[in-house]
């Protein structure tokens, strides 16, 4: 089955790309190269406009396994079944599918590409279709894309887990409720996410 992919923000330092009829499999990363920073407060933007995250979240598993992003307890909230890793040029990368109807899911990036975490989404929100703040459990969060085709069942956020880190979390939903609200389901994932990495 072929379908559309999400649309997400051209970012300056690595774009999650917008992709016309394509396969299933959402996400595909192009990034631009990035610069090397020793630190946060060199690296981001002389801007400095988006919000700093509560405490940094222990990171270390899903930089290099974003399929870890969610537990067990998670995927059964959303009624997901095991993550699919992928490796992209953004970073890893896990896509996941309800359980009963593959045609639900949730393509997840741990954008390692960027080095500014939430500050390079806000760098670039002039791109976007719609920019629009919120929060998931506590922590800075923003719906951002390049297409708003939040009507067609599909949604996208960015959630700031450390200063310098940002996950894309991307619905693409073609049945059931979250076909015509899938931000409120990219709203659960991130949430289960962030309990997810404060460990319970």
């Amino acid at each position: 089955m072929n379908r559309r992919l999400l649309a997400v923000p051209a970012l300056a330092f690595a774009v999650l790309a917008v992709a016309g009829c394509s396969s299933k499999t959402g996400g595909t990363a192009n990034p631009a190269p990035t610069a090397e920073s020793g630190g946060s407060e060199t690296s981001r933007s002389a801007a400095d406009s988006a919000p700093r995250v509560p405490s940094p979240l222990n990171t270390a598993n899903i930089t290099s396994d974003a399929c870890a992003t969610i537990d067990a307890t998670g995927r059964a909230k959303l009624a997901l079944g095991d993550g699919t890793p992928r490796t992209t040029a953004n970073g890893p990368s896990c896509t996941f599918q309800e359980a009963a109807d593959p045609g639900n899911q949730i393509d997840v990036t741990t954008v390692t590409a960027n080095k500014n975490g939430l500050q390079d989404v806000y760098d670039t929100k002039a791109n976007d279709a719609y920019f629009e703040e919120t929060q998931a459990y506590g922590y800075p969060a923003v719906y951002a894309a390049a297409v708003d085709d939040r009507k067609d069942g599909k949604c996208g956020v960015f959630i700031g887990v450390t200063d310098e880190l940002a996950v894309n979390i991307l619905v693409q939903y073609d049945n059931g409720a979250g076909a015509t609200d899938p931000c409120a389901v990219v709203q659960k994932f991130g949430e289960s996410m962030i309990q997810t990495l404060m460990g319970g």
